[in-house]
């Protein structure tokens, strides 16, 4: 197990026996077919592509204190991805994004600086993709977090980052990605690290802001004390978000109808024969994209003047 680079200089996970956990996939693993069925999902179109770019700058022009680089076009169609290339509702999501960023830039952060979130195994992503091409990330905040290492904050700075991460993967763009929440072994000592602004924030992050799609939140091993906490969360969220939204209490049967059990590790009730992926390692594979993330997409937003209307 180790950390490798393909011949184009991408970085991945060796996991030994033919798995391998790379971000950055520019192709549908699953085949041309279900490529094209997911571009058709999103109305991508070489017309429409044009025509919502064109949009997007427009919109952007009329908004003088976001400031996005004149070559930035990859990162605009990011999010008419994201909004199925409706390009208000797409400047809508990267305004929401960016404004959030300027006020609680800490959600926004560089892979160093949640280093010791992903080495100590609290995110991840599974090797393989689901049926539907989806990305699972995983969440560990249960047993396995420990808030006085890592705060909620941290939890969440890390899965900000990870989406960052995933803006470089075609394949993460058009197939979206689902979060796997693991809440075994949650406590009142974890309860108490939600309140209620990193509570809204992070269904913000989730819902109205992501540059990738979040297609469902899977949870499992809830029990009282979590349905404590979600009865707390329940209110705050919008009738989408509880929509998407699944609770599988022990039973984890219920979770492959949502991610194919062949993809899953035993743990979560799945057949899945790839190594687990070492926390240090992952946070290896987080760090060559650091200098990325601090160069390229923490100075967007609301920091200097707009470079388009000007």
């Amino acid at each position: 197990m180790s950390l490798k680079f393909t011949e184009e200089n991408i970085p991945y996970v060796d996991l030994g026996d033919g798995y391998r956990i790379c971000l950055q996939d520019n192709r549908c693993s699953h085949g041309a077919e279900v490529e094209k069925q997911a571009r058709l999902n999103i109305n991508e179109t070489p017309e429409n592509e044009k025509r919502g770019l064109e949009e997007m700058r427009r919109l952007i022009a009329t908004d003088p204190h976001l400031y996005l680089a004149d070559d930035a076009d990859w990162y605009l169609k990011v999010y008419l991805r994201v909004a199925k290339y409706d390009a208000k509702e797409a400047f809508s999501i990267l305004q929401t994004n960016l404004k959030l960023k300027s006020k609680n830039p800490e959600y926004f952060v560089s892979s160093a600086s949640v280093r010791h979130v992903f080495e100590e195994g609290l995110v991840w992503v599974l090797p393989e993709r689901n049926h539907d091409g989806s990305i699972i990330v995983v969440i560990e905040c249960g047993k396995r977090w420990n808030p006085s290492k890592a705060s909620v904050v941290d939890l969440n700075a890390a899965v900000t980052v990870v989406f960052a991460v995933l803006t470089t993967s075609v394949e993460a763009q058009l197939h979206g990605c689902i979060l796997l929440f693991d809440v075994d072994g949650l406590s009142m000592s974890h309860i108490m690290q939600f309140t209620p602004k990193s509570t809204g924030i992070m269904l913000t992050l989730i819902e109205k802001c992501s540059p990738i799609r979040v297609l469902t939140t899977q949870t499992i091993n809830t029990g009282a004390i979590y349905n404590f906490l979600y009865a707390i969360i329940k209110p705050l969220q919008t009738k989408r978000m509880r929509e998407m939204t699944v609770l599988h209490g022990r039973n984890l049967e219920t979770l492959g109808k949502y991610i194919s059990p062949e993809i899953l590790p035993p743990r979560f009730g799945g057949t899945s024969k790839a190594p687990l992926c070492e926390g240090k390692l992952f946070a290896e594979l987080m760090m060559q994209y650091d200098s990325w993330i601090e160069k390229t997409l923490l100075p967007f937003g609301y920091t200097r003047k707009n470079s388009i209307s000007s």
